[in-house]
């Protein structure tokens, strides 16, 4: 079995998306009714709300925050002063502008008892809009805040952001003012309380240097402390020493008599007497080396000086072997230090103790003492300030006015050259959503190349739509009108499969549809006409067996002649069931009797013997057969057609259905040479290549003109 061809359906869903501006425009121009309807709608919605809605006015006022609060006496500031440069202290000062405390304040003390306002303000809900229109914002990264006021009266909205900083200002002093007063009040009993507890303090400390017999702890402490360190320095001295002398006893003990064995170790080396002797041994054996080179050993020079450095060698063994013993004498002399000073350090340490108790119990009363001392003068300085700062004037304000409001001259709301050009713009948005919104949920085709890209099929020809044919009628365009736009259309069609290949390749056709009423009849019947007018001998087949139109279109009679299923069922010879039409060398078969089950005498017996029969006596065979998806019929006639041509109702037919109906005739292994657009609508601008040929042939300016021009 072949291998199938793909999918029209996949090979669209598989090529790559792309904008395509010329279909988007042709989407737009085919719906500018709904753009029109949508902008003429908003613009109609917009000029009735100008109208109704009342004038506002807006009065603005600007106020800087200070970076700190003013100081009228140097070194006195206010008590919990804040911290203006904070942003949070900013936004507290926004949000006080807003309160509603505030506003209550500005309508009992000012707007109520202005002549100009009382009456309107009586009234709730003139003072509900009124509040509504009062905003303060902060400006970023300033310290500025815009005071603004939107209201139908003009003078009230001035009035109103004057009143509301002339009120935060008194609100404000009020406030500091008071706390003012809470405050010293506070201070002045915090005074007397810490007064009494210093002097309680003072008392105990005096009663404790008295209890220890010191005027200062801490001078006699750094004394002991001092004789502490130099004791506890000289034992460790001593103990070195000790340690030093321990370690050459034992290592003379542990060499006993040897005298030059213990003459390495240092402490004999470095003995006094051990060194004159060594020195006077190192002279003689000098000498004695010179008296041997002039004298014998029997000359009485020779034996003196053997004689002399012989007692020196004896006396330094003397000498060696006594250092132990004067080793010993200084190690015990080294222990006795030690454990004297020892002592003392011990004695050094107790008193160390001693003075160290009672300087914890002096230190907790001095601290006492100290900090109830700091506390006590800090108080009073602060109260002292508070005082003071009750005394400042008003005029010490967290804010300034930058900009007073002034009374607006010209409405702020509503802006009608705004609201319009809004309206229009957000009509014509919404009337550009619209359109591709039932672009999108329109299914069918509307151009021909978006009918060739999504079948991936050749478009044949498109038949525009003819606004004086009836939908219900079947008129022979071709030959009624030979110079319309809907003959022409046909006349590019028969030119367009005879292209296909040959003339004995190409002599059976079928027409047919995905679904009813898309104009297969009225295709089959012009093309065939067309056929006819080339010269060509051709019958027409009417296919359709539940529903013929061929028979009614050509005749006008709602009678059911003899036709194909007569022939089918062997009742009725071919010469007996054609007819013939009102053109030169065209023919029709009608759909015949009615048949009880038209699928079944298909499938039984076909329709190629028809054929056949036709092809021997025409030179083309048309067959009109009934839309694909509403019975099998169609696919039962494919055996013996050349050539299957699918009507397409443009701006109708769903796209999934004519796909379907190409996987069916695919299967079926029809012949299909390509689409026909049926129905598609001419307007201006949208045209889709017949317009401007036909307004070059037949209409417009060049109607009158000759084959050479003027």
């Amino acid at each position: 079995m072949p291998p199938q061809p793909p999918s029209p359906a996949a090979e669209y869903l598989n090529r790559p998306s792309s904008l395509d501006f010329r279909a988007l425009l042709h989407t737009l121009l085919d719906k500018f009714w709904v753009i029109l309807l949508c902008i003429v709608i908003t613009g109609f919605l917009t000029g009735a709300h100008i109208m109704r809605s009342p004038k506002q006015y807006l009065a603005r006022a600007v106020v800087q925050v200070e970076q700190q609060e003013q100081k009228i006496l140097k070194g006195v500031e206010k008590v919990q002063q804040e911290d203006l440069r904070s942003l949070d202290v900013l936004r507290t000062i926004e949000q006080v502008f807003k309160s509603q405390s505030l506003f209550e304040r500005v309508v009992t003390n000012y707007l109520a008892t202005d002549p100009r306002f009382a009456q309107m303000i009586s009234d709730p809900q003139c003072l509900k809009m009124l509040a509504d229109g009062i905003d303060m914002k902060l400006r970023r990264g300033t310290r500025l805040i815009d005071i603004t006021v939107i209201h139908t009266n003009a003078p009230i909205t001035e009035r109103t952001a004057y009143y509301l900083i002339k009120e935060f200002l008194r609100m404000n002093y009020e406030q500091d003012t008071q706390t003012t007063e809470v405050a010293n009040d506070f201070l002045i009993l915090e005074s007397t309380r810490l007064k009494r507890e210093l002097e309680e303090w003072e008392n105990k400390l005096q009663a404790y240097k008295e209890k220890t017999q010191s005027v200062s702890v801490e001078d006699r402490q750094n004394i002991v402390m001092q004789q502490l360190k130099d004791v506890s320095l000289r034992v460790t001295e001593a103990k070195s020493k000790r340690v030093t002398l321990e370690s050459e006893y034992a290592q003379v003990q542990k060499l006993g008599t040897n005298a030059q064995a213990l003459l390495v170790i240092s402490a004999v080396a470095n003995d006094l007497s051990v060194k004159q002797i060594q020195a006077s041994i190192t002279k003689l054996e000098a000498e004695f080396a010179n008296l041997k080179q002039r004298y014998k050993e029997k000359h009485p020079k020779y034996k003196q000086a053997a004689g002399e450095l012989a007692n020196y060698q004896s006396s330094l063994q003397e000498a060696i072997l006594a250092v132990p013993k004067v080793i010993l004498a200084s190690l015990e002399s080294a222990r006795a230090s030690e454990q004297a000073l020892e002592r003392k350090l011990h004695e050094q340490e107790s008193l160390a103790l001693e003075l160290s108790k009672q300087q914890i119990q002096y230190n907790v009363i001095a601290r006492e003492v100290e900090s109830h001392k700091i506390l006590y003068e800090t108080v009073m300085g602060r109260r002292n300030e508070t005082a003071l700062t009750k005394k400042l004037p008003s005029e010490d304000n967290k804010i300034r006015v930058v900009q007073p409001a002034v009374v607006p001259q010209r409405p702020f709301k509503p802006e009608p050259a705004k609201l319009m050009t809004r309206g229009l713009l957000a009509g014509l948005v919404a009337g550009i959503l619209l359109a591709l919104g039932l672009n999108a949920l329109d299914s069918s085709f509307k151009t021909v190349d978006q009918t060739e890209e999504f079948l991936t099929m050749p478009v044949l020809s498109v038949v525009p739509q003819i606004r004086d044919l009836k939908p219900e009628s079947r008129t022979l365009v071709v030959s009624e009108d030979a110079k319309s736009a809907g003959a022409e259309a046909f006349r590019s069609l028969r030119t367009a499969l005879s292209m296909l290949g040959r003339a004995e390749d190409r002599r059976t056709f079928l027409f047919s549809s995905a679904l009813p009423q898309e104009g297969k009849t009225f295709c089959s019947l012009n093309y065939a006409a067309s056929l006819a007018q080339q010269g060509l001998r051709t019958v027409l087949i009417d296919g359709d067996l539940r529903r013929p139109a061929v028979e009614p279109a050509l005749t006008g009679s709602s009678q059911r002649g003899l036709g194909v299923t007569d022939y089918l069922t062997g009742q009725k010879k071919f010469q007996e069931i054609v007819q013939r039409t009102s053109l030169d060398n065209f023919h029709f078969i009608s759909a015949g009797t009615t048949a009880p089950n038209p699928a079944e005498l298909l499938a039984q017996r076909g329709i190629d013997s028809l054929i056949e029969e036709a092809l021997g006596h025409y030179d083309r065979v048309l067959v009109d057969s009934a839309p694909i998806h509403a019975v099998s019929d169609t696919l039962l006639m494919v055996n013996r057609i050349q050539t299957v041509c699918l009507v397409v109702r443009a701006y109708k037919t769903p796209r999934k259905a004519v796909l379907r109906a190409i996987q069916l005739l695919q299967k079926s292994r029809a012949p299909i040479a390509g689409i026909i657009l049926n129905r598609l609508p001419r307007k201006r601008g949208l045209e889709y290549y017949y317009d401007p040929y036909y307004d070059y042939s037949y209409h417009g300016k060049y109607a009158q003109k000759g084959v050479y021009g003027a």
